[in-house]
């Protein structure tokens, strides 16, 4: 099977990750929602910008929309680790909740 997702995408939305991870860190919540919500147009098949929004909606106090969205990036490539690690820190109440990984 070929991968939905070339090796320059792939390059792309990493370099992308981390800059919205950025904005979330500054709390620019509406330039971060912009900017997955084009990601998420453009890269139907990727994991990342589901990764992303559920960084966003935890960053927002929005848990179970978080866990929402990384499911969705597990179901797109069951070894994403990010929403994995993101999935499982979300359950995990004892964590912080910005421990991201991106």
């Amino acid at each position: 099977m070929k991968d939905l997702i070339t090796r320059e995408d792939r390059e792309q939305l990493e370099s992308f990750s981390f800059d919205i991870y950025t904005l979330v860190l500054k709390k620019e919540y509406d330039e971060c929602m912009e900017k997955i919500t084009a990601a998420l147009c453009a890269y139907p098949h990727a994991p990342h910008p589901h990764n992303l929004m559920g960084i966003l909606l935890e960053a927002n106090g929005d848990k179970h929309g978080a866990m929402k969205h990384y499911r969705a990036a597990i179901a797109l490539e069951p070894s994403f680790r990010p929403a994995r690690e993101n999935l499982y820190r979300n359950g995990d109440l004892s964590r912080q909740s910005s421990d991201y990984t991106v």
